[in-house]
């Protein structure tokens, strides 16, 4: 489990501008897995509460905590994310986070953060989706090399091997 030191130093390295979140950033380490890795954080309101926000290599976390009880928390996987949008303001700002079935939207957000947090959650989805996608792709050639040697081992019939091949063409 992450301690409260690892969460800051985590916080503290990124450049995270959380004003008005003491309270939710010492339930981060409750929250944050131990091979997560906070990539930027920010602070807004959303449904009339300051509510921390947080971009990490796996999910972004919406998280409030009530003065003596009571936490909310919101998540949205990376692999869930399908845009994410931002509105400057005279100083503040605005973000959309949309997820295919749904729309979070946190106002009242340092202006100076929103393209640090915007930029950290895209660089964390293309660093998701270059891990979720198998290491060793082979091209159609290769599958047909394959199934070529296979066939000369005796291993599938001339048969077998022009039906697979023409379903690699396809």
């Amino acid at each position: 489990m992450r301690t409260l030191k690892d969460i800051k130093t985590m916080l503290a390295k990124c450049g995270a501008a959380i004003w008005g979140t003491k309270k939710e950033v010492k339930e981060l380490p409750n929250i944050i897995g131990d091979d997560e890795i906070i990539t930027y954080a920010t602070s807004g309101v959303y449904d009339g509460h300051t509510w921390l926000v947080i971009s990490t290599n796996k999910r972004i976390i919406f998280l409030d905590k009530g003065m003596l009880f009571g936490v909310n928390q919101i998540e949205v996987p990376l692999s869930k994310v399908n845009s994410i949008k931002y509105r400057k303001r005279f100083f503040l700002g605005e973000i959309e986070i949309w997820d295919g079935a749904s729309m979070i939207k946190v106002t009242n957000i340092l202006k100076r953060t929103l393209i640090p947090f915007v930029n950290a959650v895209n660089d964390s989805i293309e660093e998701f989706e270059k891990l979720q996608k198998p290491l060793n792709q082979s091209s159609v050639a290769d599958e047909i090399i394959k199934f070529k040697k296979l066939m000369d081992e005796g291993v599938i019939t001339q048969e077998e091997f022009s039906k697979k091949k023409n379903e690699l063409l396809k």
